[in-house]
């Protein structure tokens, strides 16, 4: 594809199925060239062009990879389509104008201080409501875990739970520790640099990088933001990485658009806690 439209190739990824399918991999060092031992994988390509003309040759070009590439292939799947790119931009405020609007309506069964009707719980319903909420303040759940070791390594699942998910071209990720008293050590691990480093896989454009390939990578990197904030009242981090979601969910040339898979790949990083 390169050699019919030079520097296409910045706009194609390719994925290992079976063997990177998230990026794990490339979050340790060490193993970011190693061999890892597999017995079936699927290659996943993926691009996104401005040109049809791309588009096409791209498929035309995978076609003649699976007939005349490595043997044992298994079948090969596919396709074209349009995408809807969306993109963010800040209005003037004085080209802003807004108006609020209230309605009054009366709900049947329940009378306010002036002649209005008004919703209220009555009977068992609101009992069981009561009992809820009293069950939740009297009986606080007891701690389930013990702190996590200090001074040797360990993959930080071991330490705590994530979720994430998207907005736009951003990922949110929430760090949990299972021991709610290791928020402390773990704020000295996770810091904005951390965060990046162990993301930082996901720009890469093929499982094998090459030199070029790993600049164009750090070229990305640098316009990768990271903000971290306490959630105190759950001794939990909420983390916000902006622009690493391959220009979002509507045109993201990943296997996971949505970034769900992310927190995976963060928990699966090694981290040593301090004492």
């Amino acid at each position: 594809m390169n050699e019919r439209y030079p520097g296409i190739e910045e706009k194609i990824i390719a994925y290992v199925m079976g063997y990177d399918s998230v990026k794990a991999n490339g979050g340790d060092n060490d193993s970011r060239h190693s061999s890892k031992e597999v017995i079936d994988v699927r290659l996943r390509m993926d691009g996104l062009f401005e040109q049809e003309e791309h588009a096409d040759g791209f498929v035309e070009e995978f076609i003649a990879l699976y007939t005349n590439g490595p043997a044992g292939g298994g079948g090969i799947s596919t396709g074209r389509k349009n995408e809807l790119t969306l993109q963010k931009l800040l209005i003037d405020r004085e080209n802003i104008f807004w108006q609020a609007n209230a309605k009054n309506s009366a709900i049947p069964g329940s009378l306010s201080t002036n002649g209005k009707k008004k919703n209220r719980y009555t009977g068992s319903f609101a009992a069981g409501i009561q009992q809820r909420l009293n069950t939740k303040l009297d009986e606080p759940a007891p701690p389930v875990s013990a702190p996590a070791p200090s001074g040797s390594e360990i993959a930080l699942y071991r330490v705590a739970h994530s979720r994430a998910g998207d907005k736009g071209n951003d990922l949110n990720l929430s760090i949990i520790p299972h021991f709610p008293d290791d928020i402390g050590r773990l704020r000295t691990v996770i810091t904005p640099e951390w965060v990046k480093g162990s993301l930082s896989p996901l720009l890469d454009h093929s499982s094998f990088s090459d030199d070029r390939a790993i600049e164009h990578r750090n070229n990305l990197l640098e316009r990768v933001a990271v903000e971290i904030y306490d959630v105190l009242g759950i001794s939990s981090l909420n983390i916000v990485v902006r622009n690493i979601l391959d220009g979002g969910v509507n045109c993201s040339r990943r296997v996971d658009r949505h970034g769900k898979t992310l927190s995976d790949l963060i928990l699966c990083r090694k981290v040593i806690l301090p004492p």
